[in-house]
Formats: C-alpha cells, sequence, structure tokens
C-alpha cells in the first residue's frame, strides 16, 4: 500500500512538473506567435493586422511577464533569480508595442515614415525577446 502511494505521489510531482514546463513553453509559444503575426502584418502592409497583433502581444506580456510573481512562476527555480531581466525585457516590449501602435495611428507623418519608424520599433521587441532568451536561459 505504501509502494503504491508513494510512485502515485511521485507521478504526480513529475506530471505536475511537466505541465508547469508545458506551460512555460506555451506561453512563449504564443508570444512568438504573436511576434510572427506582428511581423506578417508589416510584411503585407496591413495596418488592421498589425495593430491587432500587437494588442495580443501587450495582453500575452502582461498575462505572463507583468509582473515579478508571473516572471518567476514562469522560469525554473534556478532561474528565477534573473527574474529582473525578463521583467525588464516585458516592460521595454511594451514600450516598443506603445510606440508601433502611436506611430501607425499618427495623422501628421507619411505612412511611408510611420511605417519605417514601426517597423525599427519591431525589430527593437526581437532585439529584446534576445537578449532576454541569451541572459536568462541556462545555455549549455
Amino acid at each position: 500500500m505504501i509502494k503504491k502511494t508513494l510512485i502515485g505521489l511521485f507521478v504526480c510531482v513529475g506530471l505536475s512538473s511537466s505541465l508547469v514546463a508545458g506551460d512555460i513553453k506555451a506561453e512563449m509559444n504564443q508570444l512568438a506567435g504573436t511576434v510572427t503575426s506582428l511581423e506578417m502584418g508589416f510584411f503585407t502592409n496591413d495596418k488592421k493586422a498589425t495593430l491587432e497583433a500587437v494588442a495580443l502581444l501587450k495582453k500575452h506580456i502582461k498575462d505572463y511577464l507583468g509582473d515579478e510573481a508571473s516572471v518567476k512562476k514562469t522560469l525554473p527555480e534556478h532561474l528565477q533569480y534573473k527574474s529582473s531581466i525578463a521583467l525588464n525585457s516585458a516592460e521595454m516590449i511594451e514600450k516598443y508595442a506603445d510606440e508601433i501602435e502611436a506611430t501607425l495611428n499618427a495623422k501628421n507623418m507619411k505612412m511611408i515614415n510611420r511605417q519605417m519608424s514601426s517597423q525599427k520599433a519591431f525589430l527593437e521587441i526581437e532585439n529584446q525577446c534576445f537578449r532576454c532568451h541569451n541572459l536568462v536561459r541556462d545555455w549549455k
């Protein structure tokens, strides 16, 4: 009986830790998909799609990386001390997402200038993603 209980306990612990890892992967996959949608909005010169993608990106950033507790929950225990790096990158991504929205909605700029300025902000979003991944992930 004790043996079955211990085995059940180990299985539950294993499943819960793999679910946490799965959540992290799912969250990062959603963020990556949203960044890809944003990029496609730029490639197709679809302002509406671009603005929808940037709004979704801001929502995902707030949901997954919006505060230190969320960031720590997302990171494996041995990397939680790097949460301030991830939080900083999330704040910068939000800043550049706001810049994209403001620039694309600016009425006093030519469309070509709006596109180029907002695309530059998009590249900064990608830089923040890479920065966080390079500094926070435990590459071997």
